[in-house]
């Protein structure tokens, strides 16, 4: 009859299944501390990736819109929340012949939210391919010829294939290309050109509701970018003194807009590092009382095996050894189940965040995913030190007694 030897890791495997429910308790604390260890940092990192590519892909340093519509812009670049402005284009001539501007372009933002005539709820912006510095650069990269007028570009999160075809406002437009994600709004996001903008927007008949009678000087906004070494601030100025008046316009400055993000990503960091200490100072506080109870649990258990010609080291081995298996399933299982989510629900949590939010690449992905391993993995054996270095302190004759 074949017989394995007592190691380390075998007894230490037994001592665990004998016991299921402490063990699955004690495994549960480490799972919920490595749940939102890999979580938190995931969804620190995307968000941080997101304003990362926002700020890359935004352009301008300055955007104009009619007054009282800041918010639903930053909706829209956002978020993607589909919005209705507009303003006459004849604004964009006048800001491009000012100092300090170097680039100027105007975009049309429609909002198609009545399922009755459009496939998707989705916000459509219109834009000059002539002019436009901000949406051509990285289009480029999924369509290299010019768009035409019954073609449109889809987001990332839209729905349909190149070659297919998306209805809006009753009429079929093909799909000419689809973007990669952005971690913005521009991900739930049809782009089109300027003038079939303009074509929708004369069968809603909604421009004269923001006094632009010329359809075809309709706009939502302008897009500004500035010289180099030009005040951003100084020009936003300016044009609010010449211009706010004549057109009714407001300001939206780029760099006060991803300063704001970055202070909320910063608030929300705080949250979740201030979480995740509290939730390890807990666990660690409630292993090394689980641990301190079993030992004395155990010691008539430990004594035993001392007689039986276990060395102390041996003991604590043991006592270390299950710690470790503790933590190591607790850690793998937390991992996975919080990939599982975050991966699976990362457009509803885009959402209820309210922040660009993009997954990093897979190397940081892994890096995150090895650094929370290593944390939560070694909880278990971080509490445990006390309990197995008191253990080797301990007596025979005493322990075998029970006192």
């Amino acid at each position: 009859m074949n017989s394995r030897p007592l190691t380390t890791l075998r007894i230490s495997w037994e001592n665990l299944a004998q016991r299921p429910f402490r063990t699955a308790g004690l495994i549960l604390i480490v799972l919920v501390f490595s749940f939102l260890l890999f979580g938190g940092s995931i969804l620190i990192e995307s968000i941080r990736t997101g304003i990362n590519s926002m700020s890359q892909r935004l352009g301008a340093d300055l955007m104009v819109v009619p007054h009282g519509y800041e918010k639903q812009l930053q909706s829209a670049l956002l978020r993607g929340e589909p919005s209705s402005f507009y303003l006459e284009q004849s604004l964009e001539q006048k800001i491009k012949a000012m100092d300090g501007v170097d680039k100027v372009s105007s975009q049309i933002f429609i909002a198609s939210l009545q399922a009755a005539c459009c496939t998707l709820p989705v916000q459509l912006i219109g834009f000059d391919p002539e002019t436009d510095f901000i949406v051509t650069p990285w289009i480029k990269n999924s369509l290299s010829r010019e768009l035409t007028d019954d073609e449109i570009i889809v987001g990332s999160k839209i729905e349909g294939e190149p070659g297919g075809h998306i209805t809006f406002f009753g009429k079929r437009y093909r799909i000419a290309a689809r973007l990669d994600r952005t971690g913005m709004g521009f991900d739930t996001s049809v782009f089109l050109k300027l003038d079939t903008a303009r074509n929708m927007i004369r069968k809603l008949e909604i421009a004269p509701l923001f006094d632009v009678k010329d359809l075809d000087q309709v706009v939502s906004s302008v897009m500004v970018k500035a010289k180099a070494g030009q005040d951003t601030r100084a020009l936003a100025n300016t044009i609010l003194q010449r211009h706010a008046m004549a057109f009714n316009l407001d300001m939206v400055m780029s760099r006060t807009m991803m300063s704001d993000i970055a202070s909320r990503l910063q608030s929300f960091s705080l949250v979740m590092y201030a979480l995740g200490g509290l939730l390890w100072l807990l666990a660690t506080g409630v292993l090394m009382l689980v641990f301190s109870i079993v030992v004395n649990e155990r010691r008539r258990e430990f004594s035993l095996l001392r007689v039986l010609g276990a060395s102390r080291k041996k003991l604590s081995g043991i006592l270390m050894t299950e710690a470790f298996l503790i933590s190591l399933a607790g850690s793998i299982g937390g991992l996975f189940l919080s990939a599982l989510i975050v991966f699976s629900f990362r457009t509803l949590i885009s959402n209820m965040i309210g922040l660009p939010f993009l997954l990093p690449a897979f190397p940081k992905i892994g890096l995150v995913f090895l650094l929370s391993l290593l944390v939560s993995a070694g909880i278990g054996p971080l509490a445990c030190l006390y309990s197995a270095w008191r253990l080797g302190k301990g007596d025979i004759y005493t322990a075998l007694r029970g006192e």
